[in-house]
């Protein structure tokens, strides 16, 4: 996420029905859904992830400079008019949970391969200040390329509905990105994490595991900013026997 553009992200957790339908949901990922996301108003960038443990399952973050970017009318416009395409490819999702966030702290220059993300809720007004210096340490000692936690504002719905469960316990809802090019160390590093998480919080949810697939950039598409991209219908019309 690029710090001096995005105060702000929406995580993404999703399945998908079976492996039947895996190819064409990750064309549809790729070429349709995410782009026409990121070029909507206030989108930055987006990262696409596929579980290691769990092969039918996907994170995504989109960066956003603001999370008014969840209640522009185009964004509205996209999530209640889907493409034909789209419209399709959300029949299969499953355990669809999305959480928008404003950015509480970045550490790190880059970016890995590898990512973990953890999720809890907490209503400690002195975490942060805690959390952030011990992700600085962590970084710093190499157990993580980079590390970035935001909190979603209480009482929003930004046009998200989900259909998995949320947290249950006192507070608000928190989610942290940890990054390694290593698989095994970032599995350490995020037990650590939970060992500092959990005596200040009231859920910790499991954590989970991914590797990157793709990114894609507002400024890199080749539509003007801010526009809804016209729909992929050559490889909707290949998946559909058209």
């Amino acid at each position: 996420m690029s710090g001096a553009q995005a105060q702000a992200f929406l995580a993404l957790w999703n399945g998908i029905a079976s492996a039947q339908v895996q190819t064409e949901y990750e064309s549809w990922h790729t070429f349709e859904h995410v782009p026409e996301r990121v070029g909507l108003p206030g989108f930055v960038e987006a990262t696409r992830y596929r579980s290691v443990d769990q092969p039918l399952r996907y994170f995504t973050c989109y960066s956003l400079r603001t999370l008014d970017a969840l209640g522009t009318p185009e964004y509205r416009d996209v999530f209640t008019h889907p493409t034909p395409w789209s419209a399709r490819m959300r029949l299969v999702l499953r355990d669809f949970y999305r959480l928008p966030c404003e950015v509480g702290g970045v550490q790190g220059l880059g970016s890995a391969s590898q990512l973990a993300t953890v999720q809890w809720r907490s209503a400690s007004p002195g975490l942060a200040a805690q959390l952030n210096r011990w992700l600085e340490a962590l970084v710093w000692g190499g157990g993580a390329v980079r590390a970035e936690w935001g909190v979603a504002p209480p009482g929003e719905d930004y046009w998200l509905p989900n259909t998995a469960n949320s947290l249950q316990g006192a507070g608000q809802d928190h989610v942290l990105m940890l990054q390694h090019l290593d698989a095994q160390v970032l599995r350490r590093s995020v037990q650590a994490l939970l060992a500092f998480l959990q005596p200040q919080v009231s859920c910790v949810a499991p954590p989970e595991y991914f590797e990157r697939l793709t990114h894609v950039r507002q400024d890199g598409l080749d539509s003007p900013p801010g526009q809804r991209r016209a729909p992929h219908t050559f490889l909707f019309d290949q998946f559909n026997g058209k």
